[in-house]
């Protein structure tokens, strides 16, 4: 809608026009078409950005499908940029949006830091959701899972199997997603009373190699000082911690314990099938256009943060402690 290159419903383009006049947001477009009226024929399209982190990873896939499947059923047209994990190439692909006069922005699972975020809304001007993140502003609607509790519920199903000794492969150690969980995994130990030594809490490109990398230099320590179980910040890594484990002559879930995070498709199909924390992936997709729409047409949002579940899916890759022992 925002450069007149393709078809949008008259009625979403009216009120999109309304709601930028009323509202003040950057656009190319701040009243209608000298000869174009409500009922009018239209070739616009409104567009939104989608800002996605890995576009190798499956969980992204369906989050994509989620937000193409909400604005194609109004009439919206979806751009879609993979930052490769890098923050300062997401930077400049945010900053850059300005020149596609985009009316609004989706941020998946952002690696830069919140004022910077917040930095990028504020220049554009323009309406954003993040997906995994809380921010506190008026012009950011947000929409995630508890992490901390996700993950408490992970750590606790592992103890529940009689596990004292659990690691935990953090992907990117500094993101705030990869913190959250971590901070789910120390107060669960320590309710029971158990550490999360540094070295059980290897960092690592959250990748299907960051994942045997990791859990290789766990695999490297003493047998009586490493984990009998770890919880992985992403199925990725959690994969890939299955190919460390067999790759050292030992077996999953009878020598070492393994949960992944996201529930993506191939988790079930990994050897063996990975228990896992099952984020929504194509609703949190669905719910983030949702929001954006509402807020590009004038409408505050109803709940500005909205909490998913996410379960924990039990498969084969946990099962019982063989030995219990503390740790030293």
């Amino acid at each position: 809608m925002i450069n007149h290159t393709s078809s949008v419903h008259p009625e979403t383009r009216n009120r999109v026009l309304q709601a930028i006049s009323a509202l003040g947001y950057k656009s190319a477009i701040t009243q209608p078409a000298k000869n174009d009226s409500p009922s009018s024929s239209s070739n616009e399209a409104c567009i939104v950005a989608l800002i996605i982190t890995d576009i190798l990873n499956p969980f992204f896939s369906e989050v994509v499908r989620g937000v193409e499947d909400e604005a194609g059923a109004h009439h919206f047209a979806m751009q879609l940029s993979n930052t490769g994990e890098n923050p300062a190439f997401e930077k400049r692909v945010l900053t850059r949006l300005v020149d596609f006069h985009v009316a609004g922005i989706i941020a998946c699972a952002s690696r830069l830091p919140t004022q910077d975020l917040v930095s990028v809304r504020d220049q554009l001007n323009i309406p954003m959701v993040v997906i995994n993140r809380r921010i506190e502003h008026p012009g950011i609607s947000c929409i995630t899972i508890n992490f901390e509790d996700a993950a408490s519920r992970a750590v606790q199903h592992l103890l529940d199997l009689g596990h004292t000794r659990i690691g935990y492969l953090a992907g990117r150690a500094a993101t705030e997603s990869s913190l959250a969980r971590q901070r789910g995994l120390v107060k669960t130990l320590a309710a029971h009373h158990l550490p999360l030594p540094p070295a059980w809490c290897p960092a690592s490109y959250p990748n299907i190699e960051g994942g045997f990398q990791a859990m290789s230099s766990l695999l490297e320590l003493p047998e009586d000082e490493r984990p009998t179980a770890v919880v992985a910040y992403n199925d990725l890594l959690a994969i890939g911690a299955l190919r460390a484990v067999q790759a050292y002559s030992l077996r999953v879930p009878r020598d070492i314990s393994v949960v992944g995070f996201d529930g993506i498709m191939m988790a079930e199909h990994s050897s063996p099938p990975l228990t896992t924390i099952d984020q929504p992936k194509y609703n949190l997709g669905k719910l983030a256009m949702r929001q954006l729409r509402q807020m590009i047409e004038g409408q505050l949002p109803k709940n500005s943060y909205i909490l998913l579940d996410s379960p924990l899916i039990v498969r084969e890759s946990t099962a019982p402690c063989k030995t219990v022992s503390n740790p030293k």
